[in-house]
């Protein structure tokens, strides 16, 4: 197939997933409101992460206090192209994921609402108006509602790959005790937790490079987020970050 061709019927693929995501996104959360025009929202292209890996790694940190000041649409990009942006012409990604699953979907949750990130299109699908933030945890960070909350999902049904199924299929032919369909199950589980904690990771030292303040966060209630996140009973909320400027003064808490 020439080259052309090729790249039309890849772009083709990703208009239809995109299609079929925001149909399922109105399903969820509702038809946007009448009003409003902004329901695919493009970011600009990434950038404002050259500094060396040795610095953001020295620089990584937990940060807990941050200004009410809005994240920018340039470092939201290099914030999600960091946690799960495409690298490669194939659409694999900045993050590892076991046997490409690419199972973890990103939620932004921000004072304007609930938006869905879509790497392929390197955007924000808008899902509701909602303000959810203090969902994402149960000890306040401090004073300050941090200004993005990214909320990090699983959808199990992407880990039910051809490729998974002929591994278990090959362990199950050794016929090996540690490697029961319980144990397989655990195993899958534990690499979901895994794909997480790369894109946590990662998310982590493009704040640091960035200058922002940052933190993983896994004191909330995972029954109450997902139920505002609308999701299937094989989606599930894994962690999720605040990330937000960090405060001059005292003042920059005071609404």
């Amino acid at each position: 197939m020439p080259i052309r061709q090729a790249l039309d019927a890849v772009r083709a693929e990703v208009e239809e997933r995109f299609e079929a995501m925001r149909r399922e996104m109105e399903e969820r959360f509702g038809a946007a409101d009448a009003g409003r025009d902004e329901v695919f929202r493009p970011l600009p292209e990434p950038s404002g992460l050259d500094m060396p890996l040795a610095e953001a790694l020295a620089g990584r940190r937990t940060e807990r206090s941050f200004s009410d000041e809005p994240i920018s649409d340039q470092v939201l990009s290099a914030l999600l192209h960091a946690a799960d942006g495409i690298n490669r012409a194939d659409g694999k990604r900045t993050t590892p994921s076991c046997m490409n699953w690419q199972e973890v979907d990103i939620y932004a949750l921000k004072p304007n609402g609930i938006w869905r990130w879509i790497p392929e299109r390197r955007g924000m699908l808008f899902c509701a108006l909602d303000d959810i933030r203090r969902d994402a945890y149960v000890v306040p960070t401090a004073l300050t509602t941090p200004p993005l909350v990214l909320v990090y999902v699983v959808d199990d049904r992407r880990t039910r790959s051809k490729a998974a199924s002929l591994a278990e299929a090959i362990v199950e032919r050794l016929k090996r005790p540690e490697w029961s369909s319980d144990e397989i199950e655990a195993l899958r589980r534990r690499a979901c937790v895994l794909d997480v904690g790369a894109k946590i990771q990662s998310v982590y030292l493009a704040a640091s490079a960035l200058g922002i303040a940052c933190s993983a966060r896994l004191a909330f209630s995972p029954g109450k987020l997902e139920a505002r996140l609308k999701l299937r009973p094989d989606e599930r909320v894994i962690a999720a970050q605040s990330i937000g400027y960090r405060p001059k003064s005292i003042l920059d808490h005071i609404r």
